[in-house]
């Protein structure tokens, strides 16, 4: 192992970042592809990114340095996860996360544009993510947005088609 390898190694101290890791390099080995074809390296880094958004409301509320006003967002959020009740049930696969990563992504990108400057900070130390936490919210919610704009057409199309 090199030099670079064991510095990034030790940036990754608690077991979620370690997991991830392993993970990561499992992903990268190629081991997987030779199962499924290319396609799921793209993949399993996106199904990624609802672990470490989770991960890291749970550090961002432990943290001692965040406001109040914040960690009730965060509730909610996990309220909201942990609730029976969803826009899309969880035990349909794959789809029953939409809803959860969606409202995990509003919070967040809500939590980005009311912080300070520490909190700020405090969320880039965080993040466990390969990405910029800021960009991967960014990317997500764009991806939401032109989703959502393909909803109502998609209605329409099928509305119309079963005639």
């Amino acid at each position: 192992m090199s030099t670079k390898e064991e510095k990034k190694e030790q940036k990754y101290s608690d077991f979620y970042r370690r997991l991830r890791l392993k993970i990561n390099r499992w992903t990268t080995s190629g081991k997987l592809c030779k199962k499924t074809g290319k396609w799921t390296d793209k993949f399993t880094q996106y199904l990624l990114v609802f672990p470490d958004l989770v991960h890291l409301l749970i550090r961002l509320f432990a943290d001692r340095k965040t406001p109040v006003r914040i960690k009730g967002y965060i509730i909610i959020a996990f309220t909201y996860i942990m609730s029976p009740i969803d826009i899309i049930p969880d035990f349909i696969p794959v789809a029953g996360f939409i809803d959860d990563l969606l409202i995990l992504v509003i919070i967040i990108n809500k939590i980005i544009n009311s912080a300070d400057e520490i909190v700020l900070e405090r969320i880039k130390v965080l993040w466990a993510g390969e990405e910029d936490v800021f960009n991967k919210v960014k990317e997500i919610t764009d991806t939401m947005n032109a989703l959502t704009a393909e909803i109502p057409r998609s209605i329409y199309n099928f509305m119309k088609n079963k005639k």
